[in-house]
C-alpha cells in the first residue's frame, strides 16, 4: 500500500518550481494534484516510477510500513551494516537546512545595515569637522 504520508511530507518540502515539476511528470496535462493518491491509494507502477526517480530514492520506499535501509562501510576492512534512515530525520534535516539558509539571509542583511551606518557615521563625521 502507498504512504500518502510520506509522498505529502516530500512534496510539501519542494520549491513551488519544483512541486509544478512533480504534477507535470505524474500527470502530464491533466489537472490532478497530490490528492490523487489519497483517493486511490493504488496508483500505477508508472507513476510510482516517476516519484521514485524524482526524489532518487527505491520504489520500496514509498510503501506503507517500509524503512529505508542503506549500507554503512566502516574501519579499515569491509565490515558492512545496515543501516536505516528515518524519514522524519530526513525531514527534520532539511527544515533545519532551510532554518539555517534564513538565519544567514538574516545576517547578511544586518551586516549590510551595520555597513551603511557606519558609511553615514563617517559622512557625518567628516561634515562635522568642516
Amino acid at each position: 500500500m502507498l504512504n500518502t504520508e510520506l509522498i505529502e511530507n516530500l512534496y510539501a518540502g519542494l520549491s513551488k518550481e519544483q512541486q509544478q515539476e512533480l504534477l507535470t511528470l505524474l500527470f502530464k496535462r491533466s489537472k490532478q494534484t497530490l490528492s490523487y493518491f489519497k483517493r486511490t491509494k493504488d496508483i500505477t507502477l508508472s507513476k510510482l516510477e516517476v516519484l521514485a526517480d524524482f526524489f532518487h530514492m527505491p520504489l520500496d520506499y514509498f510503501r506503507v510500513g517500509n524503512t529505508f535501509k542503506g549500507n554503512n562501510v566502516s574501519g579499515n576492512n569491509n565490515q558492512v551494516g545496515n543501516v536505516s534512515v528515518n524519514t522524519n530525520l530526513m525531514l527534520e534535516n532539511e527544515a533545519l537546512r532551510r532554518e539555517i539558509k534564513a538565519l544567514e539571509d538574516i545576517v547578511k542583511a544586518k551586516n549590510d545595515a551595520l555597513a551603511t551606518k557606519d558609511l553615514l557615521i563617517q559622512t557625518l563625521m567628516g561634515k562635522k569637522e568642516e
